[in-house]
């Protein structure tokens, strides 16, 4: 008989904090930070929880059949998006809401635009295996429900036109790219065994393809000119070089996570810039104690690459985890280490960094100060959550909390 904290795991499997698309490339990484994760956990059943994440980051999230176009918006007539916000310094004040959700309010934030105007999200699963994952788009207060075909559906990105994009699975492990336009369900032109990850303004997307059938953790970097052109491979770094686009700039500079193919070789960040013939894999940064052993991209924006680095040393940091938040300026190719801990998330333009700090709960870490992001009003659960969505001015965040499995999405709004 399954315990409690199996039953807990299997619950919120659905919510992993991982980007949607293929596994982290640096697998071991994974399982260290997992273990890591496990230990800071405050209750067992968390700990059940971080399993289910890992079960789940060895696996991509994309795949699927036919679109169908998605249901009328189910909300307010009007969309109420978020108030004024003041144009002073950001000064880390910031108030949390819980986004509306129809029926059934279990949801979780996994994306949004550089403004904050729009959120995209997915709901708890339904059915049997717990897989197929009902998806939302937030327009303001104003929710629209969408269906993709498949199971482990995901949204992962949209841009401030509302273009958003993302995957599903489909029967044998085959992915399928995806795009929602005004609520129009669209499969993204190549076929099979593809994700999207990220769109930007110019409504560029960007994913990846999987190279051998049966094992779709391995893949190569790809991107659609629009939700209507055919994919195209970019050029490798080398000949066995492996990973997936999770990035694109609005100047249409690609970020990828990737490695050389070898299984003790970790993840490293590679981007494209416009006009450039060959890829370029940015240097290790430098970390307290010398250079680091590797680097996890999360995001690309404003020109700035965010991401956690870690060195392998018997010196451990005063927070008791070996990771460092990260930010690297494609202008100039300066490094900056910021302070604070910082666990998988995502940045913004002004190459700050949002996701979970110490103890799992919800925070930022800007070049200036770390802050631990507040509880809606009347919450009586757990302070534990992410953030997976990161304003390009800081203003506004979306992402989620939970406490068992009254897992919710939140926005914040700060000054």
């Amino acid at each position: 008989m399954r315990t409690d904290d199996e039953h807990v795991a299997e619950q919120l499997r659905w919510l992993d904090d991982e980007p949607a698309g293929p596994p982290r490339v640096d697998l071991p990484g994974a399982i260290r930070e997992a273990r890591r994760r496990r230990r800071n956990r405050r209750v067992a059943a968390a700990g059940a929880v971080a399993l289910g994440v890992l079960a789940v980051a060895a696996l991509p999230t994309a795949l699927g059949g036919n679109g169908r176009a998605a249901p009328a918006p189910a909300a307010s007539p009007t969309s109420s998006l978020p108030g004024p916000q003041p144009t002073g310094p950001w000064q880390g004040v910031c108030r949390a809401e819980l986004l509306p959700v129809p029926g059934d309010p279990r949801a979780a934030v996994t994306g949004g635009d550089p403004d904050g105007r729009w959120l995209v999200g997915r709901r708890a699963p339904q059915g049997q295996g717990l897989t197929d994952l009902g998806l939302l788009i937030w327009e303001g207060d104003r929710v629209r429900e969408v269906e993709l075909p498949g199971s482990m559906q995901e949204l992962t990105d949209v841009n401030r036109a509302g273009l958003a994009v993302g995957s599903s699975w489909g029967a044998g492990m085959e992915s399928r790219a995806w795009a929602v336009r005004n609520g129009e369900v669209i499969g993204l032109p190549g076929g099979t065994a593809r994700g999207a990850t990220a769109v930007n303004e110019a409504g560029r997307i960007v994913g990846y393809r999987n190279l051998v059938p049966g094992k779709p953790w391995i893949q190569r970097p790809v991107v659609w000119d629009s939700y209507q052109s055919r994919p195209v491979d970019l050029p490798l770094p080398g000949p066995e070089w492996e990973g997936a686009a999770i990035g694109i700039d609005e100047d249409g500079t690609i970020l990828a996570a990737m490695s050389d193919g070898h299984p003790d070789k970790p993840a490293r960040a590679v981007v494209w810039r416009p006009g450039a013939a060959r890829p370029e894999v940015l240097p290790l940064p430098r970390v307290p104690g010398g250079k680091a052993d590797r680097f996890s991209p999360l995001s690309l924006a404003g020109g700035w690459v965010t991401g956690t680095a870690e060195r392998d040393t018997k010196v451990v940091p005063r927070s008791g985890i070996p990771s460092y938040p990260v930010r690297i300026d494609l202008r100039t190719g300066r490094a900056e280490v910021l302070t604070g801990v910082l666990w998988a998330g995502t940045g913004n333009g002004r190459g700050w960094l949002a996701g979970w700090v110490a103890d799992d709960v919800p925070g930022v870490i800007t070049d200036t100060r770390s802050v631990r992001l507040p509880v809606p009003d009347g919450w009586r659960g757990d302070r534990q959550g992410s953030v997976t969505s990161f304003s390009d001015d800081g203003r506004v965040l979306g992402g989620k909390l939970g406490s068992d499995d009254q897992v919710r999405p939140v926005r914040w709004t700060c000054r």
